[in-house]
């Protein structure tokens, strides 16, 4: 009886540390996920500091369009596109992504735009993957955080964006609505980890 006693205790044991590790979600490259009120991942470096970055520097933003003929309609639609075409899609995507992250970052996040690596600086890396041209705004937003001077990753925001069938708006209205949300979880994210670092340095020991 005690040794089936002791092998309940140990199973519920061995339960609940597995369910941490998955609740822990710590990805391949040593960040750890943390709790957050947007509906985007939001994962960090543990011990990294925030609080010194007071500048950023925006890398171009790259896109990948997905394409399975099997399971996606719009693959009859992206193998029809010219090139040319192609690479204007491309194109304005990164590029109203890029508008979206400048004006909430610098323009109403108070970040100041830097031209080189400093340690004062937070390399902003966006990538716009798994891109639905079927369903306008459908695709995975994924912004890296990266300490400029160090090139280490210490945060990284995923957004995945179901999209919808464009009824009033079109679809770079609907892409740019996603553009924007990602560019406020960023913002939102790094100015947590920056209070939060602020209050654990301040803190009394």
């Amino acid at each position: 009886m005690m040794f089936i006693r002791t092998l309940i205790v140990l199973m519920a044991f061995l339960c609940s540390v597995a369910g941490a590790q998955v609740i822990s979600d710590m990805t391949e490259d040593g960040l750890v996920r943390v709790p957050s009120s947007r509906k985007a991942g939001v994962y960090r470096l543990p011990d990294a500091t925030f609080a010194q970055y007071r500048r950023v520097m925006l890398a171009p933003a790259s896109v990948a369009i997905r394409k399975d003929p099997d399971k996606y309609s719009f693959s009859r639609l992206d193998t029809g596109l010219k090139p040319s075409e192609r690479q204007r899609i491309v194109n304005d995507m990164a590029l109203a992504f890029h508008e979206e992250l400048v004006a909430e970052l610098v323009e109403r996040g108070g970040f100041a735009l830097a031209e080189a690596p400093a340690p004062d600086v937070l390399l902003i890396v966006p990538l716009i993957t798994e891109v639905d041209l079927s369903i306008a705004g459908s695709m995975t937003l994924i912004v890296e955080l990266r300490d400029a001077a160090s090139g280490i990753t210490v945060g990284r925001i995923i957004d995945y964006e179901q999209g919808s069938k464009p009824q009033l708006m079109t679809n770079d209205a609907v892409a740019r609505i996603a553009y924007a949300n990602a560019a406020r979880y960023t913002r939102s994210a790094i100015n947590i980890a920056k209070t939060e670092r602020d209050e654990t340095a301040s803190a009394p020991r």
